[in-house]
């Protein structure tokens, strides 16, 4: 996993053209899977290509209001650096805990927008979690106007609610459910026991988001 380095002061107005530098840092799993303060050296890529080592201290991780960020400190050619991931991201890519599943929708799915795809695609889930008794998770997606994001705690039964959208909708939502893998394994599985006819490429679709939306995921979390 590749995050973005920071000199620890720099000012508003050079920010666009740090970015433009491409300067990364590389995680691996020996790093985030002990957080014990400690130092490191972290390989940078500049472009896609080895510039060097940060030498430093991985402080563990930092809250900010709702979000935690994996903070690593350090120096690059005597300057200064800051690495700060977010600790969900990170958990997700190497699978270390369940966390926050999502679900987008390439096109929003109220029935007085698409009446002929909605009404049977929404009657059709709306069965299915009849079946299973599930009925309280329609709220999942619901009718609301606030944009195509939808997220929920990382638990079976939300999974269960997902991947039968995406299998009602089709194409016109994309998961990205953050359970780790033996955790989604078992779900479907479970799934599967009460629902045989559902698809097995669901599962296969559980990460098919992974860097969709991360725009409409953080002007979400701004509000």
């Amino acid at each position: 996993m590749e995050v973005y380095v920071f000199p620890e002061f720099l000012p508003t107005d050079q920010i666009e053209a740090w970015l433009a530098r491409d300067l990364r840092a590389e995680l691996n799993r020996s790093l985030v899977s002990d957080l014990t303060p400690r130092p490191v050296q972290l390989p940078l890529l500049e472009g896609g290509e080895l510039r060097g080592f940060l030498e430093g201290r991985l402080v563990g991780l930092e809250e900010r209001g709702p979000l935690r960020f994996l903070v690593v400190e350090g120096t690059f050619q005597g300057q200064p650096m800051r690495v700060a991931a977010e600790w969900e991201e990170v958990a997700r890519s190497f699978d270390l805990e369940d966390t926050t599943l999502y679900l987008w929708r390439a096109k929003r799915l109220p029935v007085d927008e698409v009446p002929a795809i909605a009404v049977e695609g929404w009657g059709a889930w709306l069965e299915d979690l009849r079946r299973l008794g599930l009925e309280a998770k329609a709220e999942l997606l619901g009718k609301r106007e606030d944009g195509a994001l939808r997220y929920a705690e990382p638990t079976p039964e939300n999974a269960w609610a997902f991947w039968l959208a995406a299998w009602r909708f089709g194409s016109r939502v994309a998961l990205d459910l953050g359970m780790r893998r033996a955790s989604l394994e078992r779900a479907f599985t479970a799934l599967k026991e009460r629902l045989p006819e559902l698809p097995d490429v669901l599962l296969e679709r559980s990460r098919e988001a992974l860097g969709w939306g991360k725009e409409e995921l953080r002007a979400l979390r701004a509000k």
